[in-house]
């Protein structure tokens, strides 16, 4: 059995005096540190910073040369954020005002206290991490704000498109009744009911990504007839409008019934993918739909024969708002395959595609019962 041991701290001085930096040197390694240099100039410092950075710098601030310490941290921390800890014989108002001002991480004066230099590491590193996790947190926020900002101006975007059929289905439906005929009125609630579906389509999605980027994200498992569900959820499509220029075939193989899935993320796996196939399609293109499973796995394979995916596109593809270039002006939020990801990762399946331009792209789907 291997055991766990924790990482050694790896330290860079910055001394001009050679003989305490050795004897400091000597005191870390004691202490269980592992000095990575001993730099006597603020050249040599970021010289070795740009080889390998330490998990913390003790720096002199006196230097020999032109470049102070101080000086010598602001260039460092363009190249990282690593904590410096100020060593100094110097603790005048001046010195010490400047060095604030660089923001250190650690302040000692000379002659140094090992077991002082031993806290003041410590307590920098556990800053340093402190730090990080609160940069990250303000990072993943500010990414999220962007992110909901982006959805917002999209997904407005988009319900202006089936409001408009509406508004517009339904003045003449109030300002034409009695020119109307039997036929064209039938059409233009179907039409409206069409609109109405994109809508709902939509306000799940947006809810869907909503509750994912909040860490909200919902996960429900449950027995479920897998085929007659996925079946069911094809027929729906079948009478949909927009999939009259293609032909779906569905195809199961197996015992479904006994598997644990989330219905709902199923139901947002299969629209996605069978939606895109058939946006993405040829017309009069053939999409095959087959659902496979035992009784501890379900496999899903979506595959159409349309314009396909450039390959420059792929690795990246579940990334959001991402749209190939040869998609033209189909429509979409370029969220769906980052849902798609989400809900299989819910699950602790994978997913795999394979695509070629022109030819036809096919997703393959791994969902354990759960």
């Amino acid at each position: 059995m291997s055991i766990a041991t924790k990482p050694i701290t790896k330290v860079l001085i910055v001394e001009d005096e050679l003989v305490a930096a050795n004897a400091l040197s000597d005191g870390l390694t004691d202490m269980g540190y592992e000095v990575l240099d001993i730099a006597d100039s603020s050249h040599d410092a970021i010289a070795l910073i740009h080889g390998q950075v330490p998990d913390v710098v003790l720096m002199d601030i006196k230097l020999r040369g032109e470049s102070s310490g101080i000086a010598a941290a602001y260039e460092i921390h363009k190249i990282s954020s690593v904590p410096i800890i100020y060593l100094t014989a110097f603790n005048d108002p001046d010195t010490l005002e400047e060095a604030i001002a660089s923001s250190p991480y650690g302040y000692l004066t000379k002659p140094l206290r090992y077991t002082e230099v031993n806290m003041a590491i410590i307590l920098a590193l556990r800053k340093y991490h402190e730090n990080k996790i609160l940069k990250e947190a303000l990072d993943k926020e500010k990414e999220l704000h962007i992110l909901k900002s982006r959805i917002l101006a999209m997904a407005s975007h988009e319900f202006s498109t089936p409001m408009s059929v509406i508004r517009l289905l339904v003045w003449k439906l109030q300002n034409f009744e009695d020119q109307i005929t039997k036929e064209s009125r039938a059409k233009n609630l179907a039409s409206i009911q069409s609109a109405i579906k994109d809508i709902n389509w939509l306000l799940e999605e947006v809810k869907f990504i909503s509750c994912s980027e909040s860490g909200e994200f919902p996960f429900h498992p449950e027995q479920l007839d897998v085929i007659t569900y996925c079946q069911q959820l094809i027929e729906g499509l079948q009478t949909d409008g927009q999939t009259r220029k293609c032909r779906i075939s569905f195809h199961s193989h197996g015992q479904c019934k006994s598997l644990k899935i989330d219905k709902k993320l199923l139901w947002h796996i299969l629209m996605n993918l069978v939606s895109n196939a058939i946006k993405y399609s040829y017309e009069g293109g053939a999409i095959d739909v087959e659902v496979k499973c035992d009784q501890e796995h379900l496999t899903l394979n979506i595959c159409d024969h349309g314009i396909g995916i450039p390959p420059e596109y792929l690795n990246n593809l579940f990334l959001p708002f991402l749209r190939a270039e040869n998609v033209g002006n189909v429509k979409g939020l370029g969220m769906g395959l980052y849902i798609v990801k989400q809900a299989v990762e819910a699950h602790h399946g994978k997913i795999e595609v394979e695509s070629e331009v022109n030819v036809g792209t096919k997703f393959t789907l791994y969902l354990p019962s759960a």
